[in-house]
């Protein structure tokens, strides 16, 4: 099990870093996208990867500066929403792509075989596929509540 994640780290890495992102910075950006076009409040993000404000704050300063994101004010001044930008996207996807080859070709070695169950949750999660994920929870927070 030690092994497989070792493996799992590793190519997750490397696919972050075949589109010049770190894995924290890939996290924040699936956050925004598992989301689909809704703005996200910069608290949740950082609730959701388990981050401290100073460390959540210094990668979103970062992303903005590469134009990966957008922000504006929240109805509270003092919290932000943030979005995707059109090239946050693509980047997101080149990394999610080279980190899928990554993942598959270590899969390929037999590499991953006792984190697949969990693999495959994980990735359904963050593509939306899962009932309970992220894109399902933003959709019933609309709904009015009686």
């Amino acid at each position: 099990m030690r092994r497989a994640l070792r493996v799992l780290n590793a190519a997750i890495e490397d696919g972050c870093g075949h589109a010049g992102l770190t894995v924290q910075q890939q996290a924040f950006l699936l956050v925004l996208a598992a989301h689909a076009e809704e703005e996200v409040l910069h608290a949740d993000v950082r609730i959701e990867l388990q981050m401290d404000q100073a460390t959540a704050s210094e990668l979103a300063a970062r992303l903005l500066a590469r134009r990966l994101i957008a922000r504006r004010p929240a109805e509270d001044r003092r919290a932000w929403r943030m979005s995707l930008t059109r090239s946050g996207r693509t980047l997101l996807e080149r990394s999610i792509e080279a980190t899928r080859h990554e993942i598959e070709h270590a899969e390929s070695r037999g590499e991953l075989a006792a984190l697949r169950d969990s693999l495959a949750a994980y990735l359904d999660y963050y593509t939306g596929r899962s009932r309970r994920g992220p894109r399902r929870r933003a959709a019933r927070r609309r709904e009015p509540r009686s």
